[in-house]
């Protein structure tokens, strides 16, 4: 992010804030970060930690940055950086339906205030809905056999919680390796209720607009279909002279990181400056 004492930064995805505690190190007292977290819960919890005068802590989806910064009183900032995706808390302790492990109610909202839950998804959707969700969102091969399966099953009972949804996917997919034969229905389903990819679309010209000359915006995806989209807007940007592309390929993560933290074998970071 090439930070320097005095800059402003926007944490669009705060979380438990490993990056923002990096940031406020570089930028010092005289910087300023803001922090925006869409789960209130996880929210609550940094509160406790970050207590500076320099940091603002935001509860919101980063698709409002622009309002974030003008209820903010900031014109431009020096540095974006996006965490993509969900926590470990939130697969390993949220009991909010992200892990197919458990058995817990199907939800997958981040923010709790959103109205409709993964089950609301997976018991009002068509089949056809369905096998397109789980095809377009997660690369489901298995989308359309996967789909009948669910309507078949909430025509006995509503679906309602992750056992149930997995029980019901292990009747109609084998497991591949060491792939879990629900993961990629249950990352299509928390892309979709979170209407995650929409939210990256609409936020990156934000960024560009909002950063100052030289200011860059970092992005960490975890799912093809981000990093795509983060690659061609990059490079479309670049084409109109807006950007320059610090990342000709995506940065990935180490062997060793990926042995020591597995979750972050799909992470890839890229960058680009304002010019």
């Amino acid at each position: 992010m090439d930070l320097r004492p005095g800059d402003i930064v926007v944490d669009a995805t705060l979380g438990f804030g490993g990056h923002s505690r990096e940031i406020l190190k570089q930028i010092g007292q005289n910087g300023r970060l803001v922090a925006i977290e869409k789960d209130k819960d996880v929210l609550e919890t940094a509160k406790a930690e970050f207590l500076s005068s320099n940091i603002t802590l935001e509860h919101g989806d980063f698709r409002n940055l622009r309002k974030i910064l003008d209820k903010n009183k900031i014109k431009s900032v020096d540095g974006i950086l996006f965490d993509l995706g969900v926590s470990s808390y939130h697969f390993d302790a949220s009991r909010r339906g992200f892990s197919f492990k458990g058995d817990e109610p199907l939800d997958m909202r981040l923010n709790l205030e959103d109205s409709d839950t993964a089950a609301d998804l997976i018991n009002g959707l068509t089949e056809k809905e369905l096998a397109d969700l789980f095809y377009t969102l997660a690369n489901e091969r298995r989308s359309r056999q996967i789909a009948k399966a669910i309507i078949e099953a909430r025509r006995q009972k509503r679906i309602e919680t992750t056992g149930e949804l997995t029980a019901v996917i292990e009747r109609v997919s084998s497991r591949a390796g060491k792939i879990h034969p629900a993961t990629k229905v249950f990352q299509g389903l928390r892309l979709a209720i979170n209407d995650e990819l929409g939210a990256l679309t609409e936020v990156l010209p934000q960024a560009i607009d909002n950063l100052k000359k030289n200011g860059r915006v970092i992005v960490i995806s975890f799912h093809s279909g981000e990093d795509r989209i983060v690659k061609n807007f990059f490079k479309n940007a670049q084409n109109k002279g807006e950007v320059e592309i610090l990342t000709k390929k995506p940065i990935i993560t180490s062997r060793q990181e990926t042995l020591d933290n597995p979750r972050s074998r799909s992470a890839k970071l890229r960058a680009a400056k304002k010019i």
